[in-house]
């Protein structure tokens, strides 16, 4: 038996040995796909730039490898991880400190990659005089456990595999840096009790140099760490009640598994390149990765301050199952008069408590869908008239042959004169409109229009 392990673990040296050089030689930042399979812009900004930075602030290096089985299918993820952490050039100051993500994914018959619950772990290399690297390695895993379920991981989708990382990297950054400011911050630095929003400020460094359109959009996560559902960028909800919507909306979109979001920002320009409201707002949701499920079902409501724009964003099958383009004006009925009056918190609310009707209603099998009794009406109406038209056409065409009642039938030209006539009082007719206050949940503020485009649909327009 000890043979046996003995030479497992040789060719797992051997394997290592060899691909390590070729790992420390890749310029690829933070973060490393064997797989190279796994991409999104939002990796690659955590990888190249939010990573980096943050392992500057908090003097401990944070690192996440994705490796593949290829050649070392009888080791462990522990023994990958701690092998390439003590191997490569990983870690901070004289101590290596660090905290590295490792995944083992494993080949499949049809050349995709999967990956077992079990197949991840969390290595921390911490001093003793800094804290306790067990601890630390127990809130990381804690943070990051929730991403790593087998069925993101199945192989049959990679892009829903990337947004699970994605969201796993942000946990872990999260994680890492409120325990770390806590308990064991660098030399220079006090311990505190910062937000997550305070502890990633310095991430967002190159954003404020000029950054490209696709780094601004990272602004949602990265300005408001715990902001998952109500992200609130401009302040018109008070702490208790963005805690409270923000609830709300955590156990709608879990329960229907469709995400629910609402964006208040300042000004929508500052997050896309153009001035379409609309586009910008489905640009915030992909470039987020927002959504849930294989498809990332979802919808988002943006309302930007600086000239009043809104646009509504509805993506995926289920999503658009449950709001297609009536569903989406009725929705926007319930809510965007509360918005139009700056009740925003009463806007936030009934969005929530419709949303969450219409997707109840979708999973019973019948959505929200106008009425067909109005056209059977139209059709019953219009054949009526047409049917009328064609008598009158007919009657005109027929010769009378009925019996004159009226003496005045038979008189020959000049031989009867009438010089009596009457007018007899029937009936007045009085026209009457209403005038009618518009209530907030019939309220469309400024006006809106359904759109199209970034893979689903949507409205926008002014509130």
């Amino acid at each position: 038996m000890k043979r046996k392990l003995t030479a497992v673990l040789l060719a797992l040296l051997l394997a290592l040995t060899l691909c390590s050089p070729a790992l420390a030689g890749a310029e690829y930042g933070s973060f490393y796909d064997e797989t190279e399979q796994i991409s999104s812009n939002e990796l690659t900004t955590l990888g190249e730039e939010t990573f980096p930075q943050l392992s500057k602030t908090l003097g401990v290096d944070l690192r996440v490898d994705v490796f593949t089985d290829e050649g070392v299918e009888d080791s462990t993820v522990w023994d990958i991880a701690t092998y390439v952490y003590g191997n490569s050039d990983y870690g901070l100051g004289e101590e290596k400190e660090g905290i590295s993500l490792t995944l083992l994914l494993r080949a499949q018959p049809d050349g995709s990659y999967a990956m077992a619950e079990k197949d991840w772990c969390v290595y921390v290399s911490l001093s003793q005089a800094r804290g306790n690297a067990q601890e630390l390695t127990d809130v990381v895993s804690d943070a990051v456990k929730p991403y790593m379920a087998e069925r993101a991981w199945n192989g049959k989708d990679l892009t829903m595999s990337a947004t699970a990382l994605a969201q796993a990297m942000g946990a872990m950054a999260e994680a890492s840096s409120n325990y770390i400011l806590a308990n064991c911050p660098p030399d220079g630095v006090g311990k505190t009790t910062e937000t997550p929003e305070a502890a990633q400020e310095p991430a967002q460094e190159p954003a404020q140099d000029g950054a490209d359109e696709t780094t601004e959009t990272q602004d949602l996560d990265q300005e408001s760490a715990e902001m998952n559902y109500i992200f609130d960028l401009s302040d018109q909800l008070t702490a208790e009640e963005w805690q409270e919507a923000e609830a709300r909306a955590a156990d709608i979109s879990q329960r229907h598994n469709c995400g629910v979001y609402v964006v208040f920002v300042d000004n929508f320009k500052k997050y896309g390149d153009g001035d379409d409201v609309y586009k910008t707002t489905y640009e915030l949701y992909h470039a987020n990765e927002l959504g849930m499920g294989e498809g990332r079902d979802g919808i988002i409501i943006l309302l930007s301050m600086a000239e009043r724009d809104y646009a509504m964003f509805v993506y995926g099958e289920n999503a658009s199952y449950a709001f297609n383009a009536y569903g989406q004006k009725q929705l926007e009925d319930a809510f965007l008069g509360y918005f139009s009056d700056n009740d925003w918190c009463g806007g936030v609310s009934h969005y929530l408590d419709t949303c969450d009707e219409y997707l109840t209603l979708a999973e019973d099998g019948t959505p929200v869908r106008s009425s067909p009794v109005p056209l059977i009406l139209a059709v019953v109406a219009g054949s009526c008239v047409i049917a009328l038209v064609v008598c009158l056409i007919l009657r005109a065409k027929m010769k009378s042959v009925h019996k004159g009642v009226d003496a005045n039938v038979y008189a020959t030209g000049g031989g009867l004169t009438l010089t009596d006539s009457y007018d007899h009082y029937s009936h007045t007719t009085e026209s009457r409109t209403k005038i009618s206050d518009e209530s907030k949940s019939g309220g469309g503020g400024g006006g809106t229009t359904s759109r199209s485009g970034g893979g689903g649909s949507g409205r926008s327009g002014k509130f």
